[in-house]
């Protein structure tokens, strides 16, 4: 089931939280979130590095060292073995983020310690796809130089505190929800009957701090709590418990007993009305019956639990959803709305978490998907592709009549790559072969290859969310040193001897350079050109189908990796048939790209890119 397409509007809240999103549900039920505090986003990010930081000295430094203390892994199996943890520092690194909050309910390990989760707008649970445009994005909110400055500055103007990554995915940060005394719940066991002795600021204000106790560090809720305690004396000295409890838990002994005078004194507001009290003394038992499937389900997920407990649970889910709408009408207090909010947000969730990928769901992408979305969207791609050969053939032309101008911007490495060629080429060695051509290496260089060629990708997706100019940015600059080592090499007649390499898997990897070129265009033209759609919708919306071709394009390029890793520098394979290669690779992606999933399937396929 699909949210809303706009997203929700922010709210002040006067009564628990500072700032709240409301969102709908599909039962035409509205659900509170309080959004998270860049405080406690910064915190739960400053946690993550440390545990990405960790996992990297583990997979870069801790299991090559055990390795090595256990004697070794022999010649022939080296390569594979550094193949296997190049390939786990990648996955830790750019998936984390979209493992945990795509399949973990939006909450990294440091989310989770703070509190706080990323969710869709409207409420749903944050998608892979979402994850994913969310955490690519990533790159751009960083900047400078890993500062975050950006990200920050965008957070601080944006009256959802959302970064870069949050207005493309189309996502917010809010607060985890905790549970509060209910008023009516006291007045229901009748603990405690009389004159309230605390006016209504009071109240609102021992209120506040009991729904948001949990949410806050003990040393500030030990802080608070004696601060509060303080100001009440007057009022509480002579209690039996005064003396016998923490701070903390006589201000909830107080707000329990406080919340039972003031329903039974007949008090409407924050204590909620007689009406209320008797929702929760008619339907507490099937609360709790909800709430210990709601706990069941979290734990082990719904799809495990068995068909009826599901059906019940569903059942269960809609009569929640309809109590809370009627302790709105009756008047409720704030504490049983939160709750209520609390149980029905959750239970929401669950149900509405969108259905797992399947095999023949991804095989559907790739046969039909991809290509119908690449010729769908092949006017930013046609854009991105001239960026990037336009630019090569004017410094191909550059270095061909002023070689000294391009020295510089290629670098002392590639220039002695180029002065030595012709030497390679009477001996008979190849491009790179000594480098990357040995049998035990080429697992390693493949996955090496395959790694960073798939970031280049990523930044050059991230950075269309600049209006574009990232990615602009990044197709000239490559198409620039492309174009200048062919005229240098071409300026020493052995052009062959850089196209004999680069060309078998060059011919793929270009081709999705491109594509992610065109995914950051048409990412960026949300902001220049919306259309009838607003920009933030625009944005939303384009992003799918952006980071959709950047999947297609990572696709062409772990292919372009592996015969840039095993054939390209192979010492074995004659130039001709690395050449007769890179024609058929050609062939085939053409042929793949512009006329596979060709029809009404293809259409759909690539309508549905821009869906949750």
């Amino acid at each position: 089931m699909a949210p809303t397409a706009a997203p929700p509007p922010v709210r002040p809240s006067g009564t628990l939280y500072d700032r709240e999103v409301e969102i709908e549900t599909p039962e035409h039920v509205a659900i509170g979130y309080e959004l998270a505090d860049l405080g406690s986003r910064f915190s739960a990010l400053l946690l993550d590095g440390l545990i990405l930081v960790g996992g990297a000295l583990l997979v870069g430094w801790g299991i090559p060292s055990l390795v090595r203390r256990l004697g070794g892994l022999p010649e022939w199996a080296e390569g594979s073995g550094v193949a296997i943890l190049l390939a786990l520092g990648f996955l830790w690194f750019w998936g984390y983020f979209v493992y945990f909050e795509g399949m973990r309910d939006g909450q990294t390990p440091g989310k989770r310690a703070m509190g706080i989760r990323a969710v869709a707008d409207g409420g749903y649970p944050l998608t892979v796809r979402g994850a994913a445009i969310r955490n690519l994005i990533r790159l751009v909110d960083l900047q400078p130089a890993g500062t975050w400055l950006l990200g920050g500055l965008v957070m601080m103007v944006n009256s959802s505190t959302k970064r870069l990554g949050d207005l493309a995915a189309g996502s917010i940060v809010v607060r985890e929800r905790t549970g509060a005394v209910l008023p009516e719940e006291a007045a229901v066991e009748g603990a405690v009957t009389g004159v309230p002795r605390l006016n209504d600021r009071e109240w609102a204000a021992l209120s506040q701090y009991v729904a948001r106790r949990a949410t806050l560090a003990p040393d500030a809720r030990t802080r608070i709590a004696w601060q509060m305690q303080h100001h009440l004396d007057d009022r509480f000295r002579d209690h039996p418990r005064r003396q016998v409890t923490s701070p903390d838990e006589f201000l909830l002994l107080v707000h329990q007993e406080e919340s039972s005078r003031r329903a039974s004194a007949g008090l409407t507001g924050r204590a909620g009305t007689g009406q209320a009290t008797v929702l929760v003394r008619r339907q507490k038992g099937a609360w709790e019956r909800y709430r210990a499937l709601l706990e069941l389900a979290q734990k082990s997920g719904l799809d495990r639990l068995p068909e009826g407990e599901v059906s019940r649970f569903a059942a269960l889910y809609r009569e929640v959803a309809a109590d809370l709408a009627r302790a709105r009408t009756y008047g409720g207090s704030p504490e049983l709305l939160y709750a209520l909010e609390r149980s029905v947000g959750a239970g929401h969730n669950l149900l509405y978490r969108p259905t797992g990928g399947s095999w023949r769901a991804l095989y559907g992408w790739l046969a039909v998907g991809f290509p119908a979305l690449f010729r769908k969207r092949w006017k930013p791609i046609a854009v991105a592709t001239a960026c990037f050969y336009l630019p090569a053939l004017v410094a191909y032309a550059a270095a061909r009549a002023e070689p000294d101008a391009v020295r510089d911007f290629v670098g002392p490495v590639m220039m002695e790559r180029v002065e030595n060629a012709a030497k390679r080429e009477a001996q008979g060695v190849g491009y790179a072969e000594e480098e990357y051509g040995k049998i035990p290496l080429m697992p390693q260089s493949a996955v090496s290859l395959i790694a960073n060629n798939v970031g280049v990708t990523f930044y050059t997706f991230a950075g269309g969310v600049l209006a574009g100019l990232g990615s602009l940015f990044i197709l000239l600059t490559n198409g620039v040193l492309l174009g200048s080592v062919a005229g240098l090499f071409a300026n020493h007649g052995v052009s062959m001897h850089l196209w004999g390499f680069v060309l078998p898997h060059g011919v793929l990897e270009l081709t999705a350079i491109c594509i992610a070129g065109g995914a950051g265009l048409w990412l960026g033209s949300a902001m220049i050109l919306p259309g009838r759609q607003t920009r933030r919708h625009a944005l939303v919306t384009r992003s799918r189908e952006a980071v959709s071709l950047l999947a297609g394009a990572g696709m062409l390029l772990v292919f372009a990796g592996f015969v840039e890793g095993f054939v390209s520098p192979s010492p074995d394979i004659p130039r001709e048939a690395k050449l007769a290669m890179a024609a058929l690779n050609g062939v085939l992606m053409l042929t793949y790209l512009l006329f596979s999933g060709r029809g009404a399937a293809g259409r759909r396929a690539a309508d549905r890119a821009a869906e949750r």
